[in-house]
């Protein structure tokens, strides 16, 4: 890294402080406004956001990493998402934003009556999602930043010293320290609303950096022999890479796997939770909600993964004799990016970090506090009060990812692990939204099942070399919670919806024919062909995005008819999206 790299990364560094203190007064003045920037966002900062926190320094690592073990078939691990995230924007993102509420997990006392098992409940889900799920991806974005910091500044790895939980400390320990505490204390100051806006200086450096080196190595690539010929003879390289499904012409591991993504894993994704429901609460309206859902799907799956594919396949033959895969990202800007430029992708890097950093941090303690503490430990306080409490919680939940990233050894396995403690889950978040019967018993029944039978079978179906068994712990996990709570659903919801579940419908007004018996109780019309529309829409901006994601890929790698022929049904689909969004409705 050269002088002018440094001097990148030292204003970026100036620039997130600095909007740290900038909206330190206006956090401070209440806890809506430091959890969720007192519901003042436009749908495209909001998305915006949300984006950037999903482009975390673990992403184009992982990304890279599946590219040169499994091609572009390999991506439908998080490729599949989609289908998920685009049901978001149709039947999960307005609803959202109706509920008023500050935290997804404070949505159980606003749909369950109240009582102690909905309180535990409660409790038990700060715990689950706010404690170990939330340390265990601030822990695998640590160890990702840490590995591309080995790999940029060369830095040595001798201990310096030991600290008892967490290990040798190394000059790489330091550095992340260093940028934790730059994050800590720009969110700690100004709550979600230093949060969203230095995610927008994120996004624009992590696009012209990423976009850049893209471009660079697509260029040296096509030099000579050309590009293809050039990645045909890697060593690494396999016939089917290229390929953006994998052959389905006969039963596999790799088939069943791809059938797994496309029809299960995405089911938790659906309902929206964490930090994306975080945004759609702190937008100004049901509308801009839905907007920003929508620009993060078009960002995410359309503009944003191309570069990291490229990157990642074409290290194959730039870094054949690689040991650790998910080094080649910062390897390939090494050997590329010329002075300046490489401070911009350094820097978007650094800022990645800190972003996804900061929104676990922020995110994480809204929990801590407003599910936890605030009703539970210390109700009736000052707001002000609250927001002190806040700041305290971001000390405590950067130690505990400190002393997680101690344990994890692969970014991509700690994805997976957590894809199997929430496909188990998965199905009753969506029922809890479109099925009345749904209550307290049945969200504890599924999260301590998946927790059981997702460990076991972490334990029991361990993947080898040349064998990921993701997919099968997934169907196992889900095959097995998903009986377990709805049978106790049955066993424990009487057979007539009690006051609390028809004044929850009579204020959301969800359409479907799981709250059928509940407007009839209420006396409520539904609005004819809600839900359906919904569907269609839902459907159709699948076939937009994913036509236009392939279309990419195969102008990029040269087959220009099939390129052409899903960019022609991109515009059909996009067109005929557009006319069924034109009918929505907004509250």
């Amino acid at each position: 890294m050269a002088g002018l790299d440094w001097f990148i990364v030292g204003i970026y560094l100036l620039a997130a402080v600095a909007v740290g203190v900038y909206f330190t007064r206006k956090a401070a003045r209440s806890t809506a406004d430091y959890f969720v920037a007192g519901r003042s966002l436009p749908w495209f900062i909001a998305g915006t956001s949300i984006l950037a926190t999903t482009f975390s320094s673990d992403t184009p690592l992982a990304v890279a990493r599946i590219s040169r073990e499994s091609g572009i078939h390999g991506h439908w691990f998080w490729l599949s998402a989609a289908i998920g995230q685009t049901a978001t924007i149709f039947f999960f993102a307005r609803l959202w934003r109706r509920t008023g509420i500050m935290t997804d997990i404070e949505f159980v006392v606003t749909r369950y009556k109240p009582s102690k098992v909905t309180s535990a409940l409660r409790m038990f889900k700060v715990l689950f999602d706010g404690v170990l799920i939330n340390c265990t991806v601030m822990a695998s974005v640590t160890l990702a930043m840490a590995k591309i910091l080995k790999v940029l500044l060369e830095l040595p790895e001798t201990p310096l010293f030991s600290v008892p939980l967490f290990g040798q400390v190394t000059w790489t320990a330091v550095l992340l320290l260093v940028l934790a505490g730059v994050a800590i204390l720009y969110s700690a100051l100004s709550g979600l609303y230093g949060v969203v806006y230095t995610d927008l200086i994120q996004f624009a450096l992590a696009m012209i950096g990423s976009i850049g080196l893209a471009v660079i190595v697509y260029i040296d690539a096509s030099k000579g022999e050309g590009m293809l010929e050039r990645l045909s003879s890697a060593p690494g390289f396999k016939g089917n890479f290229l390929n953006f499904f994998p052959d389905l012409s006969f039963s596999s591991l790799m088939t069943f796997t791809f059938f797994v993504y496309v029809f299960v894993t995405w089911w938790y994704r659906a309902p929206g939770n964490g930090y994306y429901v975080q945004r759609l609460l702190a937008t100004r309206s049901e509308k801009d909600s839905f907007l920003a859902f929508l620009w993060f799907n078009v960002c995410q799956y359309i503009i944003r993964p191309w570069p990291w594919i490229l990157v990642g396949l074409l290290s194959l033959s730039y870094l054949p004799d690689l040991g650790d895969p998910e080094h080649s990202f910062p390897a390939m800007i090494n050997r590329f990016l010329p002075t300046g430029l490489k401070g911009i992708m350094v820097a978007s890097l650094l800022a990645a970090f800190m972003s996804t950093i900061d929104t676990h941090l922020n995110w994480g303690t809204s929990y801590l506090v407003n599910d936890l503490y605030q009703p539970f430990i210390r109700p009736g306080r000052s707001p002000r009060h609250y927001v002190v409490v806040s700041r305290i919680g971001m000390l405590a939940f950067t130690a505990a990812a400190l002393i997680v990233t101690t344990k994890l050894t692969s970014v991509l396995g700690a994805y997976k692990y957590i894809g199997v403690m929430y496909g188990g889950v998965g199905t009753v978040m969506i029922a809890r939204w479109y099925w009345w019967r749904v209550n307290a018993y049945s969200e504890i029944a599924a999260i301590v099942a998946s927790l059981l039978v997702g460990n076991l079978a972490q334990v029991l179906l361990a993947s080898t070399p040349g064998r990921d068994l993701y997919a099968v712990r997934v169907v196992v996990t889900i095959s097995v919670v998903t009986p377990v709570w709805v049978l106790v659903t049955l066993l424990t919801t009487r057979k007539r919806p009690d006051g609390h579940t028809i004044s929850f419908y009579s204020k959301m007004k969800i359409p479907g024919a799981g709250w059928r018996k509940v407007r009839d109780f209420a006396g409520i019309q539904a609005r004819p062909g809600e839900f359906t529309e919904n569907l269609l829409a839902w459907l159709t901006s699948l076939v937009f995005l994913y036509s236009l994601t392939l279309g990419i890929g195969k102008l990029l790698f040269h087959e220009w008819t099939a390129g052409a022929a899903c960019l022609c049904l991109a515009i059909v689909s996009g067109r005929v999206l557009s006319r069924l969004m034109g009918k929505m409705r907004f509250v």
